[in-house]
């Protein structure tokens, strides 16, 4: 049986997905962790990777790679996302890298993040589902698709990861309401587009993918963060409410202790959720799914029908 790996590099963590390919060309996951990285801190909007943050992001390939090395992997494949893409001084990086580990990495550009993300998502939702808006809270960018059931309607990336709206909006602990008011004044003008199609296309449900979502399902079901590997299912909008409000009314002292919380989001969770709410109010959304899935399944996914042609 052939077995691969994914390493998808984000803005905030980077990911690992280890996989057997199965003879229908689908796989079935063996190792799925994340490492905090924070690549895009302090040198996002300056369109740069930072020394520190580069030191940290080899150190989480070093260590996703002592990881590959235990489970017997025949090939890797390597992606960046966002806070790559977009740092002039990216060569660096991906020389170190290849001199390191020997790998190449793959910089992915917005649409075709948002379609590996969509192929990612699919794979772990029912059919018939109707039509849905899924989006990927990211550090550097958010995705955001619009589907009926397996076919895209429409799709795009937009430059507003929490990360990026960190640096752009400083923020009290605990957030002041004003400040919530202007950063969703900011994500109202950034998401002109969403608006035209969604008045268009009406999306009954919004799928949220991994990241921020992984978190409020922990916080929601108690669980310990990045210990509990999920498929789908409901998150009810008034529990998450009831989470959103918690969040925002808390110190990060206090948000570092509850149940459920990974302690690399503890910052930038209190945004997501602002970005969260906002989506739901906007659109008049009433049900809220999580998945798992995400990008790394969906490069997971095209790299295997690769190797298998």
């Amino acid at each position: 049986m052939n077995r691969y790996a994914v390493i998808d590099i984000g803005t905030n963590t980077c990911n690992l997905l280890i996989a057997n390919a199965l003879k229908n060309g689908a796989f079935s996951p063996v190792y799925d962790r994340k490492l905090p990285v924070k690549l895009g801190r302090g040198g996002i909007h300056k369109k740069i990777l930072l020394p520190d943050a580069i030191e940290r992001g080899l150190i989480a390939l070093l260590r996703h790679a002592v990881t590959i090395s235990c489970y017997n992997v025949e090939k890797v494949k390597v992606v960046g996302t966002s806070a790559i893409r977009g740092a002039a001084n990216k060569g660096e990086f991906l020389a170190k890298v290849k001199h390191l580990l020997g790998w190449d990495i793959e910089i992915l550009d917005g649409e075709l993040e948002a379609e590996l993300i969509f192929k990612g998502v699919q794979l772990s939702l029912p059919e018939g589902i109707g039509k849905y808006l899924i989006i990927d809270i990211g550090g550097g960018s958010s995705e955001f698709i619009l589907a009926l059931n397996n076919q895209i309607i429409w799709k795009n990336s937009f430059n507003i990861g929490i990360a990026r709206v960190l640096e752009m909006f400083p923020v009290s602990d605990p957030i002041a309401p004003e400040e919530i008011r202007a950063i969703e004044e900011w994500f109202d003008e950034q998401l002109k587009e969403l608006w035209q199609i969604t008045n268009v296309h009406s999306p009954e449900i919004l799928v949220g993918c991994s990241g921020a979502f992984d978190t409020f399902m922990d916080i929601f079901e108690k669980e310990i963060p990045d210990l509990k590997i999920r498929g789908v299912s409901d998150l009810p909008i008034n529990d998450f409410l009831m989470i959103h409000n918690q969040l925002i009314n808390t110190k990060f002292e206090a948000r570092s202790q509850m149940e459920g919380m990974d302690l690399s989001r503890v910052e930038m969770i209190v945004i997501a959720s602002v970005f969260t709410n906002f989506i739901l109010r906007r659109l008049g959304i009433k049900r809220l799914i999580h998945t798992h899935n995400a990008l790394k399944e969906g490069v997971m996914d095209r790299f295997i029908t690769t190797e298998l042609k």
